[in-house]
């Protein structure tokens, strides 16, 4: 590797660059295509930031939580230069341009040496040259517009054979705890062909697995024509060629239609699987948030949605703490959570955050009843979870291989891979643990049927029973 760019004797060699990605799926897209972006302009790509010249870093600074990882990964970095590596931290992302809206957050990003915004994101290789004291290239220009940053190619991270498709940037809903409109802004669509191409060419590169993501996915279009078009999209996405799993993220519930619901169900490529952050059920905390639709209007969405796409796994997502969220409120909630009507949930501390709506409201609950809430609540969810899963014991069900398990893991004895199944999405659910038998042998992105053996909190055991 290249010496450390403070040392005169260091050569002339390409200069190296390491990124880490914090947050959601929606930064780790953006990662892909900066990674990308830095090869085609001459950098060399580093694993570990010890090993970089320049380390960046994706921020996340949607709630406090991830203010506080984003500081304790750039202190981390300061703190650990070895030899003078890396010799530039750079923050990007989120929590830069919340920053820039909230002075009262920069003090998050004080242990980097440079930050920079989406605005930079199409001349970061230019933007990283000149941090190191670097000529830019002669050979390449940097891209223009945030559209076009979006059209660069993707290096892919993880095995490559799960990737994520970015279909809009930003929200328009307007939910009154929510910072991401003054984050990514009011959404904007891609096009339809955009869409395609890069899906084609995920496909063609092997990949086995795309998640459809946007901060609302269900909006999609509706910048565009005054329509939300993601049915069309998910039937023109359906006209490609290929054994490709497809599953839709981020679906806003106020917005789920039998148009969409049909276009799901018309292709076995889309997995049974709907991720529907409900944030509450209780009418009041329901119209606190901005939600746009009650209790009654969330029951009958969800009986409507399991008579309409058998064997549907769902995903959801809570708020607790809110302003103005009493016990019966919670009680309510914690009711809900007990009927069991999702597999998988995420359960968040309300953050309250400057400038939006929320943040000035009144009752605000105290962070240590907020934080009891939410471990009752995960407590209820887990044994929701751990009661459907043993209930799939002795079922067969095809599982996509992700990666060997690591020794000296906690995986089940005899469990050689970790894998999921079609209501398993990466990164955020429970995986299924994979025995290989016969002779199978296993790869990142190879489908397989399995039988489940156990069902665990989050998680199953499966032996394969043969190839596919």
């Amino acid at each position: 590797m290249p010496k450390p760019l403070s040392d005169p004797s260091r050569d002339a060699g390409p200069p190296v660059a390491c990124l880490v990605s914090l947050g959601c799926a929606k930064n780790t897209v953006d990662s892909e295509r900066i990674l990308a972006s830095l090869v085609q302009d001459g950098f060399l790509i580093a694993e570990r930031p010890e090993d970089a010249d320049l380390c960046l870093v994706n921020t996340c600074g949607f709630i406090q939580d991830a203010r506080e990882e984003t500081a304790t990964v750039l202190r981390d970095l300061a703190s650990g230069r070895r030899r003078g590596r890396p010799a530039r931290i750079v923050a990007i992302g989120c929590l830069v341009e919340r920053a820039g809206s909230v002075p009262a957050l920069r003090e998050f990003l004080d242990a980097a040496d440079a930050t920079a915004g989406f605005a930079e994101f199409p001349r970061l290789p230019r933007f990283c040259r000149e941090v190191l004291g670097l000529a830019p290239p002669a050979v390449r220009d940097a891209v223009g517009t945030l559209a076009d940053f979006h059209r660069l190619p993707r290096l892919l991270s993880g095995g490559g054979h799960s990737a994520c498709l970015k279909i809009s940037e930003g929200c328009s809903n307007g939910c009154r705890f929510c910072t991401i409109p003054g984050i990514r802004g009011r959404q904007v669509s891609r096009p339809v062909d955009e869409i395609l191409a890069e899906a084609r060419s995920l496909i063609d590169s092997g990949v086995a697995e795309i998640c459809l993501i946007g901060q609302d996915t269900t909006s999609y279009g509706h910048d565009l024509t005054g329509r939300r078009e993601l049915a069309g999209l998910v039937r023109a996405l359906s006209t490609l060629r290929g054994s490709v799993w497809f599953r839709l993220m981020y679906a806003f519930p106020k917005f789920i239609g039998d148009e969409l619901l049909d276009a799901l169900a018309a292709d076995p490529r889309w997995c049974p699987y709907l991720d529907l952050p409900l944030q509450h059920i209780s009418d009041a905390m329901l119209r606190a948030m901005g939600r746009g639709m009650g209790r009654d209007d969330t029951l009958r969405l969800l009986d409507r949605l399991a008579g309409r796409i058998p064997g549907l796994c769902m995903r959801t997502a809570y708020i607790v703490g809110h302003p103005g969220e009493t016990d019966d409120d919670f009680a309510e909630l914690l009711a809900f959570v007990r009927e069991g009507r999702f597999l998988h949930a995420g359960v968040f501390v309300y953050s309250h955050e400057e400038g939006t709506p929320s943040a000035s409201l009144p009752d605000r609950v105290p962070a240590t009843v907020a934080r009891l809430r939410r471990d009752e609540l995960m407590r209820a969810q887990r044994g929701v979870s751990r009661a459907a899963l043993q209930s799939w014991v002795g079922r067969t069900v095809e599982v996509i291989a992700d990666e060997p398990v690591a020794r000296g893991s906690a995986a089940p004895r005899h469990a050689r891979w970790t894998g999921r199944h079609r209501g398993q999405a990466p990164e955020v659910d429970g995986v299924t643990f994979l025995a290989p038998r016969g002779g199978v042998a296993l790869r990142p992105g190879r489908v397989v049927p399995a039988r489940v053996l156990q069902g665990l909190d989050y998680d199953l055991v499966a032996e394969v029973t043969g190839a596919s």
